[in-house]
This record gives structure tokens, sequence and C-alpha cells, in this order.
């Protein structure tokens, strides 16, 4: 009867202690609509390169360099028509120069993006000049 006590026990300790690691989780904050200009778009590569334009939070790094093939291949590229609130999904190709963006980005990858090419999570292109 002891040994089962035990074993009873243990379980029930290692059940709550799992149970406990599982609630301590830290959260992956998304950063939704970061403004930026593109200076470089790179469709070969899926990486676009962007100067901050979000003046008041500075969550950007002055430049950065980010990867965009995860969002391009899940059609996270999107433009939205601001007059109807339509949205079309573009590719990395229809991005130029000067573009100005907005940007969704990981909290991780933000910090990556400090040393590193990070991933965004969507694009969305805020110059209006798609018909």
């Amino acid at each position: 009867m002891k040994t089962y006590l035990r074993i009873t026990t243990s379980f029930l300790l290692s059940l709550m202690l799992a149970l406990f690691c599982c609630g301590c989780k830290e959260e992956d904050v998304l950063h939704a609509g970061l403004n930026a200009e593109l200076l470089e778009v790179n469709a070969e590569d899926k990486t676009i390169r962007v100067r901050n334009l979000d003046r008041s939070g500075q969550m950007l790094l002055e430049e950065c360099t980010f990867d965009c093939s995860e969002a391009e291949k899940e059609d996270r590229i999107i433009y939205v028509t601001y007059g109807s609130g339509d949205v079309t999904h573009i590719s990395l190709a229809d991005l130029q120069p000067e573009d100005e963006v907005l940007v969704w980005i990981y909290d991780s990858q933000l910090q990556k993006a400090m040393t590193d090419v990070a991933s965004v999570y969507e694009i969305q292109l805020g110059t209006q000049r798609l018909s």
C-alpha cells in the first residue's frame, strides 16, 4: 500500500509541475502596423530593406532587413484600398522602393532584427497606387 501511495504522490507532483510549467510560457506579442519606407525589394531572395517611419514608438531600427518568404507563401502581403476597404493579395514583386508599408512582426523577430534578418508576419502596402 505504501508503494502505491508513493507512486500516486510522485505522479500527482509530476503532473502539477508539468501544468505549472505550461502556464509559465511567455507570449510572443504581435506588433501590428509598424510604419516603414521600403528602401530595397529583393523578390528573388524574398527580402525587403526598410527605414523606420514610426517616429513615436521607435519600434523598428533605423534600417533593417526582413525575410518575407513566409508572409508571401501564406498570402499575407496585402493592399487595402482606403476608400472602399477592399483587400487585395499582392506579391513581393508588386512592392517598390519608396513605397510606404505597414509591417506586422512578432516581438521575438523584432528582437532578432537588431542583429540579423528577421521574419515578418504580414506586410500591407500603404502607398495608394494600385487600382
